[in-house]
């Protein structure tokens, strides 16, 4: 009676045992068998941060994108409006020929108007994406919309952010201008150098 149990037991765990190692092969074939997901590596490296920056000082503006076109496009892109008047318009045009593209961007950058303008989005990025302020500075966030016209993605504005802390505002712009994406842009500047005199009354 003993043995006829012990059989019965092997009888039924036998094929038991069968039947998981069939249902697991076939779980590893169903995820073998999902599609591959195409990544475009350019598009994702020219949006993340570059493993070694170029924080030397951009040479803008040249021939092409004159001085009146910087400080507008600048206005438009991180204040989202047109100078106001001609006077600050010489005021950023000086600013620019004598201390350089990274010391006016920086006024832009840290503007109280700038500031409260993007404060909605920033807040918005931050939790849409689980960081903190810490992560992604609010300066980045500004950077990024003025410069490149988008909100940062997520490892470009950790690296940036960790840039800032480490060696400052203007290494920052400097290497976000000799970016190949702001590079993209100033190859199209005169588009948006006469769409900006078209838009804007100085």
């Amino acid at each position: 009676m003993k043995k006829l149990m012990y059989r019965l037991q092997y009888l039924v765990l036998f094929p038991m045992i069968l039947g998981l190692l069939l249902i697991s092969s076939c779980e590893k074939e169903d995820t073998n068998n999902e599609p591959v997901e195409i990544v475009d590596t350019k598009e994702v490296s020219e949006k993340s941060f570059p493993l070694d920056p170029d924080l030397r000082e951009p040479n803008i503006p040249r021939p092409g994108y004159n001085a009146p076109c910087v400080v507008r496009l600048s206005y438009l892109s991180f204040l989202r409006r047109c100078p106001e008047n001609s006077g600050v318009m010489n005021y950023w045009i000086n600013i620019l020929n004598s201390q350089g593209f990274d010391d006016m961007t920086k006024g832009f950058v840290t503007s109280n108007e700038a500031s409260v303008k993007w404060n909605s989005q920033y807040n918005s990025y931050l939790s849409r994406n689980g960081l903190s302020s810490n992560q992604v500075d609010k300066l980045i966030y500004i950077t990024y919309r003025g410069m490149l016209l988008r909100e940062p993605d997520v490892t470009g504005g950790i690296g940036w952010t960790n840039l800032l802390y480490d060696k400052g505002l203007k290494k920052v712009l400097n290497g976000v201008a000799n970016s190949q994406e702001f590079r993209n842009r100033l190859a199209n500047i005169s588009t948006e150098c006469t769409n900006a005199a078209n838009q804007c009354t100085y």
